[in-house]
């Protein structure tokens, strides 16, 4: 079916978008159209239809046609038992949707820019393929817009693309405004930048360290599977974040924090990360992922594939880049595996089991995350540096594994992968041992000896070793208010009954305010009992707590001339 969208924005500070969908009458009782409740790339139900407003159905003639909600984000239009004229051959669906959010998974609108995320503000037709063109309109002030779809535009007045289907349709984010735009040549294949936002002055060529990131990625793959590419970043106070899409990225960062080493890698990585899902994820995915169900969850048990595989190679691009040294990237590695090693939730969730309840964990932190779940992320990307190490044993690499992913890829671009086909690489590239170690690792919640990998070869851990008290809380300020935000299970605050929420008032008798908490850890003792009060839900509660040690931490990870000769992760 071929559909018409025209996106209007008219007044940008009322953050209002007009979509408008015309298709020709279909020749059927009912048809029915929804509104995705979550974007590909970020398994959350966000519930989009909840910002929809002023919605109608019209025939080419004006006349009102019935529709009603059929259920969340989804609405049927009844032509039987509207009064249309004979002469009808078409209809449009008109609404408004309102944009103030500014992530890379919804959409955003004010006087300075508009950025569209497709899921957000572009409603499909259920049971019909269709073939889009996309009009925009917005205020003649804004002087560029961006977008990752095919241009068929006939003038230079009018913005006009064209989307094969309604899932390339609302895999293409557009940017809308007055921001800076650059580009460079890949491969014969433009690469486009735009930025929206502020930063500090930062002495960076982000320009061509983007490039050299391009080329480091695409070096291993046999092709670029793309005519173009986009990188759309918006830089903006306390902003971090990423989206891939099917041929361009959103990027958000703080644009402050890019003058300071450490964050500019970070932020390297995080382009590293987003590009190379161009080919792990948005070509090479889950067999569950694809055609998409855009109004319920699409389970699976394999993103340790999807962004753990990504979260492990995105810092090695960075150093293979020559972006960073192996002192920055081990660096990197020694933060990871120090969040993982203070997680306790990997106690109870296996990297299946945290991908497959993806969609009621992973986007939905709180205070008790850290003690009952573990980001496949995180984890996934360590259980991949030990799946590379092995391979280096015998001589492979994790590179290899893109080899054979991409090579099935090839062979069967409209089914994804399975978990078996995986390990069967694995296999076949290793060894049955490899394997059985690999699927051990991503299946159940046993331990990993990390640093046995790296002693290997001849790296080591240094641990920094502390006998300061320890309560195992995390702890927000309001004023001088002192409030529990996270307690660590198994640590001396939980085993106590302190709740996450509860006013420290007094310890041992003493009032405790934001500035006494910093004397905490020199004037109380390890083994050492104290009476701590609290308000908790409008009442004086009394505890006594047991101070403990604090835990060793992973300071930094070493490095010998002879480990760094074999070039372990180049």
């Amino acid at each position: 079916m071929k559909a018409h969208y025209l996106v209007e924005i008219t007044n940008p500070e009322t953050h209002i978008v007009t979509v408008k969908l015309s298709i020709p009458k279909p020749d059927v009782e009912k048809i029915s159209f929804f509104l995705p409740s979550w974007s590909p790339g970020s398994y959350l139900m966000r519930e989009y239809s909840r910002h929809m407003q002023n919605i109608k159905v019209l025939s080419q003639n004006g006349e009102f046609i019935r529709f009603s909600n059929t259920a969340k984000g989804t609405w049927e239009i009844n032509l039987k038992e509207s009064e249309l004229n004979s002469t009808c051959e078409s209809l449009s669906i008109e609404y408004e949707v309102y944009c103030h959010e500014l992530t890379v998974r919804t959409s955003h609108i004010d006087e300075s820019h508009a950025f569209l995320h497709g899921p957000s503000y572009l409603i499909g037709l259920l049971d019909y393929e269709i073939e889009a063109e996309i009009e925009f309109r917005f205020p003649p002030l804004w002087s560029k817009i961006h977008i990752g779809l095919k241009d068929i535009s006939t003038e230079r007045s009018r913005f006009i693309y064209a989307a094969k289907n309604y899932d390339e349709l609302v895999d293409a984010p557009a940017e809308i405004g007055c921001h800076e735009s650059d580009g460079f040549s890949f491969d014969g294949k433009d690469h486009h930048l735009i930025w929206y936002g502020e930063s500090f002055p930062h002495g960076q060529n982000l320009k061509e360290d983007i490039k050299t990131i391009v080329k480091t990625v695409a070096s291993h793959f046999s092709d670029i599977p793309y005519e173009s590419y986009l990188f759309m970043t918006h830089l903006k106070k306390n902003l971090y974040g990423g989206l891939e899409h099917l041929n361009s990225t959103a990027l958000q960062f703080d644009g402050r924090k890019l003058a300071n080493r450490e964050d500019y890698i970070n932020w390297l990585a995080l382009v590293a990360h987003e590009y190379f899902h161009t080919w792990n994820v948005k070509r090479i995915r889950p067999i569950e992922l694809g055609p998409f169900n855009y109004r319920e969850e699409n389970y699976t048990e394999l993103h340790w594939l999807t962004e753990g595989l990504t979260s492990f190679m995105d810092e090695i691009f960075v150093l293979r880049a020559g972006l960073c040294s192996l002192e920055e990237y081990l660096n990197m590695q020694a933060k990871n595996l120090q969040r993982y090693f203070e997680i306790q939730g990997k106690k109870f969730y296996s990297l299946e089991l945290a991908s497959y309840n993806t969609w009621i964990k992973q986007y939905r932190p709180d205070e008790n995350t850290n003690n009952s779940y573990i980001s496949y992320y995180l984890k996934g990307g360590l259980v991949f540096s030990t799946l590379h190490f092995e391979f280096q044993k015998i001589g492979k690499s994790v590179n290899d594994l893109l080899d054979s992913l991409w090579a099935r890829y090839k062979e069967n671009p409209a089914v994804g992968v399975t978990k078996e086909e995986v390990l069967f690489m694995i296999e076949k590239i290793g060894n049955k041992e490899i394997r059985d170690q690999f699927e051990l690792r991503i299946s159940t919640t046993e331990d990993i000896d990390f640093e046995s990998y790296y002693k290997h070869y001849g790296m080591s851990f240094d641990w920094e070793e502390s006998a300061q008290p320890y309560m195992g809380v995390d702890l927000d300020f309001v004023g001088d208010r002192v409030i529990v935000s996270k307690v660590h299970l198994d640590g001396p605050a939980y085993t106590s009954g302190l709740n996450a929420g509860d006013e420290i008032i007094s310890l041992a008798g003493i009032r405790m305010l934001k500035d006494d908490i910093e004397l905490l850890s020199k004037h109380t003792k390890i083994n050492t009992r104290y009476d701590v009060l609290v308000a908790r839900l409008g009442s004086i509660i009394k505890l006594d707590i047991l101070m403990g040690k604090t835990p060793r931490r992973l300071r930094k990870i070493l490095v010998t001339d002879e480990a760094r000769a074999k070039g372990v992760f180049l």
